[in-house]
């Protein structure tokens, strides 16, 4: 009978053990798919710097769908575009991958997924994107405050809200 009670204590550790793996294997999935994303517009801006001269921010969300620039065909080429344009290609190309809809019948790798870039003075460029968690956290949301807030994102105080920000120069 001790033993019964014994084991039966040691199967729900485990489960809860269990639980826990999950719940962590899904929120760096999250982590992971993020700095993918703010890797690959890093590269995008490198790759067109001349593109993205201007200071400015620019907030991408599901919200406001970009359209794509005409000088772009659905293919994946282009004829003669602008810089403006090719800032355009790249914002949309890089939406179309934060919602998921690069890919055919897909779902946003993110929960309500919000992306903004920060182009400063002295080449600097920041990235942050912004989506919800499953469960209430605390991440560090005092530390880009200000990216935050450059963003229009307010509410610090959303425990369920992940945050990953990436600052380079180009």
């Amino acid at each position: 009978m001790i033993a019964a009670v014994v084991l039966s204590f040691g199967l729900l550790g485990l489960v809860a053990m269990q639980v826990t793996a999950k719940f962590s294997s899904y929120e760096a999935r999250q982590r992971t798919i993020a700095n993918w994303l703010a890797n690959d517009l890093v590269e995008r801006a490198r790759i067109n710097k001349d593109s993205w001269a201007g200071q400015g921010t620019t907030v991408v969300s599901g919200n406001a769908i970009l359209d794509m620039p005409s000088c772009a065909n659905n293919n994946g080429t282009m004829s003669d575009c602008s810089r403006a344009e090719r800032q355009a290609l790249d914002l949309f190309y890089w939406q179309q991958s934060l919602l998921g809809t690069a890919v055919s019948g897909a779902a946003s790798p993110l929960q309500s997924p919000v992306g903004c870039v920060i182009r400063g003075a002295n080449n600097s460029l920041t990235i942050g994107i912004f989506w919800q968690g499953r469960e209430s956290l605390s991440d560090g949301a005092g530390a880009v405050a200000a990216v935050r807030n450059s963003c229009g994102l307010g509410n610090a105080a959303d425990r369920q809200r992940r945050q990953f920000v990436l600052t380079t120069t180009l």
